[in-house]
């Protein structure tokens, strides 16, 4: 698909699927045959329990319901991937696996994407990613950033553990900096959304779900009560963008959140 035409973009964000792809892949495939999607990005931890070891691992195949949905997957790395090897999955030949590097960007028509690797920042083993490097030139009407931790978050990892915490917020004025409309991430195994700046789309609930635990101030809406699998929907057109849960088959679980460019 030739994205740079697109006037309109329409993806699927999970995460954290490393055990439950077959579960939500049928979620995501009932949707695409409502109204296609143009892309899935997956916001880490893309096979448990510890990621994989070489090309040749069997683990592997925990990925193929997804991509087997011919539709172009764009993953970040999370931080159970980096218990395996992280290259393997980068280098891995699957259909429509989209990994060319640990940190790319994507030009998707009407946005454009960091994929970040927070992982080496997060564990405090590295300097912060350069967000307002790549977007550096960026001509798209959106901006849109992916990584695994979350900046803030009413689940477990928007409060602990306390230095990775304080290095995920310290990452907020870099990211106003670069006017990122959204930050995607998963980590915390729910579904949530964030009215801040940027605003906030938790999608963790790929596998094995948790609630949150503690409800953010800003939060617009959470999966609150019995935990189940999910992902989000986000439309994107060149002056609005509409955000929309829902559980692993596929049933909408929340409104459909607007918000236009201003």
């Amino acid at each position: 698909m030739f994205f740079a035409a697109l006037l309109a973009l329409r993806i699927a964000v999970v995460g954290d699927i490393g055990s439950g792809t077959a579960e939500i892949a049928k979620g995501i495939a009932r949707i695409h045959r409502q109204s296609a999607i143009d892309a899935i990005i997956s916001t880490g931890d893309n096979v448990y329990p510890c990621g994989v070891k070489s090309l040749n691992d069997p683990r592997l195949e925990v990925l193929r319901p997804l991509t087997s949905l011919n539709i172009a997957i764009y993953p970040v790395l999370g931080n159970h991937d980096y218990c395996g090897n992280p290259d393997a999955e980068i280098r891995a030949t699957l259909p429509n696996w989209r990994f060319p590097a640990r940190e790319y960007v994507l030009h998707l028509g009407v946005a454009d994407f960091a994929m970040l690797d927070t992982n080496p920042y997060a564990a405090g083993r590295a300097p912060p990613p350069d967000v307002e490097a790549l977007f550096r030139g960026s001509t798209a009407p959106w901006r849109f950033a992916v990584g695994h931790h979350p900046l803030l978050s009413s689940g477990y990892h928007g409060h602990f553990p306390r230095a990775e915490h304080r290095r995920m917020v310290a990452l907020i004025p870099a990211m106003r900096r670069a006017h990122v409309d959204l930050y995607m991430s998963g980590h915390d195994h729910h579904l949530e959304l964030i009215d801040e700046r940027p605003r906030m789309l938790i999608s963790g609930a790929g596998s094995e779900p948790v609630p949150p635990v503690l409800r953010h101030a800003h939060t617009i809406w959470a999966n609150e009560g019995p935990a189940y699998r999910g992902f989000a929907i986000v439309d994107i057109s060149a002056k609005s963008m509409s955000i929309r849960f829902y559980d692993a088959e596929g049933n909408a679980r929340s409104r459909a959140f607007a918000f236009t460019r201003k």
